[in-house]
């Protein structure tokens, strides 16, 4: 049987509902958690993200959630649990983390391939961690992640092997491919956009993880579109992998939410004809509660907060289904490419 592994379980996969495959419920960056700022009233977040995703659920059909947030930039296994609890949706954690310039924290960077293989797989099968209590919510998939996200973002040198990935990152993805192909889930990734300037950082991931072994059909290239690089996107798709289009109505380091949602839209008709509509998924990257909200309402990087969940239907679709693009079309990207490709066989 298929499934997803949520946090409060294994379900089949039909009762998926929409699938929104890269998202975060709690969101802060590393260190946010530290800032007499931002400490969070709990009670009063879960009520305003449950609020959002029941109102999601009834209007729109999302029944299930990827959430991409990392150890390191908040994740909160009692809190997606909470949110699942009282919304009744399938919320699915990820184990990994995120680029190396902002993200594996000190400890982690010292541990072997086979030490971080071993931190990934007991994530999935046995519970994760969350301060320095074991918890029995498990993840249900593999985040990995390159770039130079910073405070100054800039393209990545050339690194390991090559590649412009860290070493350490090349670690994490290597040992990202061993523990997925022990629990047989599948891997989602972060890219930055700013790397597409110096390599098609996609396609240096799949060499990584082609190399361990990794069944590259399981594996999702996220940001793909930020901005579209069809060429670059044909040739992880050619690879065998998937892309992800995703930050619909949120501009990142890219123009305006409307070029960029117009761009990605034409992409995805040119993806589609080229005969790729099984190798697609969707979803807006979106924070559902980012503390800083409540230091400051004038970051630019909030706006991913400010996107509602109805965006993608009363404006995503009908640009779509404007260029012609079908309601079964719709099906395949958000129900069953996603169940393919994240589900676990039990």
């Amino acid at each position: 049987m298929q499934v997803f592994r949520t946090v409060l379980g294994d379900v089949p996969i039909e009762t998926s509902g929409r699938i929104l495959t890269h998202e975060h419920l709690l969101y802060g960056y590393p260190g946010a958690e530290l800032d007499h700022r931002t400490v969070l009233d709990y009670d009063a977040a879960i009520g305003r993200v449950a609020k959002q995703v029941r109102a999601g659920m009834t209007d729109y059909g999302y029944g299930t959630l990827v959430d991409m947030t990392p150890p390191e930039v908040g994740r909160h296994p009692q809190f997606l649990v909470d949110v699942a609890k009282q919304t009744g949706l399938n919320v699915v954690a990820i184990t990994g983390f995120f680029p190396e310039r902002m993200g594996i924290p000190y400890y982690w960077r010292r541990q072997t391939r086979e030490e971080l293989t071993e931190f990934f797989v007991r994530d999935l099968t046995e519970g994760m961690v969350f301060a320095w209590q074991q918890t029995p919510y498990k993840a249900g998939a593999i985040k990995i992640a390159t770039g130079q996200e910073s405070v100054t973002p800039a393209p990545s040198p050339r690194g390991a092997n090559g590649r412009h990935v860290h070493e350490v990152e090349d670690r994490v993805i290597r040992a990202a491919a061993h523990a997925a192909m022990q629990v047989g889930c599948g891997i989602n990734t972060h890219i930055d956009p700013m790397d597409f300037q110096v390599t098609n950082p996609g396609r240096e991931q799949l060499e990584i993880l082609d190399e361990e072994g990794m069944d590259l059909s399981r594996v999702i290239i996220g940001h793909a579109f930020v901005p579209p690089q069809l060429e670059m996107m044909r040739e992880v798709l050619k690879m065998g992998a998937n892309v992800q289009l995703d930050h619909i109505g949120i501009p990142w380091r890219v123009g305006s939410a409307e070029e960029l949602d117009e761009a990605m839209a034409n992409a995805l008709l040119e993806l589609l004809s080229d005969g790729y509509l099984d190798r697609i998924v969707l979803s807006f990257d979106r924070w559902f509660f980012n503390p800083r909200s409540t230091v400051t309402d004038d970051d630019p990087q909030l706006a991913n907060e400010k996107v509602d969940l109805s965006y993608m239907f009363t404006s995503w679709v009908p640009r779509l289904k404007s260029k012609g693009i079908t309601d079964e079309q719709l099906d395949a990207i958000m129900i069953h490419n996603p169940r393919r490709i994240l589900s676990i066989k039990v």
